[in-house]
């Protein structure tokens, strides 16, 4: 085995906090959310050096990034040093409040904890995903024998987060991706609407790269009453539906629809001079945007034997990726954006995987968590599922964005 050395491993200090190295995997938000999600469950001390040190720019926490650890640390009743935009450091101590009592007197909202409203630059899912493990697993982890009693702070009745974000993001999921994607995985892993819901009255809001517009989304979560079980996700079944969620200009927006509607017949056709196949269902929803000159297009796949739901989604406009001029031409533009999803989407299926890449990364704390070996990816599943040749996408133009 190759010897790791202290720069590239965890590591246990003379204090006892557990220090992890902010530059490992992919060294982003992820490491921070799941690394303050296991140490406020296991009840650890933590703290996060180099954080965000190899991306470009100034690296550190990014806003976005302090509003999560708040979040987190009041729910835990933690104690933060370092949470400051850009810090490059900071040190977490879950459930170190002296008292319940006075941990919930520090909240401007109400002493019950039933409800949260939290207003956060960026994505309202990215959140969602940092707060969701310690309220779904306070109960049952080392945590739950502290003297802050999560089962208290939370009650049976959960609680409900009002965040206040973007719900349509660049590189970020979208509300209706967490709805249309996210939402029916974790109920195949068994988190059901008993302990998680995502209420459906929410605000279309914008976090682009030209767009922003806060929107809002609302969740309620309760504690699991037992560990959860083991889950493997590691093959999808045929795909029988497509559903796409579109947003775009409301003056533009039927020829919008009607474009994504006629790409995704296209894809469905098996070759020149053939008929749309029949064995996938298409549905499709269109909504005017809130902001001007913004698109979003989600393309969900619905497999069945086994059962499991795989997205794709873009935002346009975005700095990097699209070729210039588009916006000149909807037309192009129209059909352009909806090649990109549909063989984003593509190459998604193309693995065989049960989950996209996105999920495949959000469930990450819950194989850790779950009460046995869990697994979202097979390394075989090229070989067990045959690709459904029907999906192949007929470009007719080069893009260079899709390589």
């Amino acid at each position: 085995m190759e010897r790791q050395t202290s720069s590239t491993m965890d590591f246990v200090s003379n204090t006892g906090i557990t220090v992890i190295d902010g530059t490992r995997y992919e060294g982003g938000g992820g490491l921070i959310r799941d690394t303050l999600s296991y140490a406020t469950i296991l009840n650890k001390p933590v703290r996060i050096e180099s954080i965000r040190a190899n991306r470009p720019g100034t690296g550190g926490l990014r806003l976005e990034h302090t509003v999560a650890i708040d979040t987190v640390s009041k729910l835990a009743a933690s104690i933060v040093d370092g949470n400051t935009p850009a810090s490059r450091e900071i040190t977490f101590r879950p459930h170190a409040a002296p008292e319940v009592h006075s941990f919930r007197s520090s909240f401007p909202l109400q002493q019950s904890l039933h409800s949260m409203e939290v207003t956060v630059e960026g994505a309202a899912a990215i959140l969602m995903v940092a707060v969701l493990p310690y309220v779904l697993f306070s109960t049952l982890g080392p945590a739950a024998t502290k003297s802050f009693s999560a089962r208290e702070a939370l009650g049976d009745s959960g609680i409900e987060f009002t965040i206040r974000a973007g719900t349509l993001c660049v590189k970020a999921p979208s509300f209706v991706y967490v709805h249309q994607v996210l939402l029916p995985t974790f109920r195949a892993i068994g988190i059901s609407e008993e302990n998680l819901q995502l209420r459906d009255d929410y605000e279309q809001g914008w976090h682009t790269d030209f767009a922003r517009v806060p929107g809002r989304m609302t969740m309620w979560a309760r504690p699991l009453a037992r560990p959860l079980p083991a889950f493997q996700l590691e093959r999808r079944g045929a795909v029988v539906r497509l559903r796409a969620m579109i947003h775009g200009p409301v003056d533009i927006l039927n020829a919008f629809h009607a474009t994504v509607r006629q790409e995704i017949q296209g894809a469905l056709t098996l070759g020149p001079g053939c008929s749309p196949s029949s064995s996938v269902e298409v549905l499709s929803e269109a909504f005017a945007s809130t902001a001007p000159g913004q698109y979003h297009l989600l393309l969900v796949a619905e497999t069945e034997g086994p059962r499991a739901f795989l997205g794709y989604e873009q935002v346009y406009p975005q700095k990097e990726g699209f070729p210039h001029g588009l916006e000149s031409n909807t037309a192009e533009l129209h059909r352009h954006l909806t090649r990109v999803c549909l063989r984003g989407l593509y190459d998604e299926l193309a693995h065989g995987n049960a989950v996209d890449e996105h999920t495949e990364a959000l469930l990450i704390p819950y194989q850790v968590l779950a009460h046995g070996f869990s697994s979202t990816t097979a390394e075989r599943n090229k070989q067990l599922v045959q690709e459904n040749e029907e999906l192949a996408v007929p470009f007719s133009m080069t893009i260079p964005f899709l390589g």
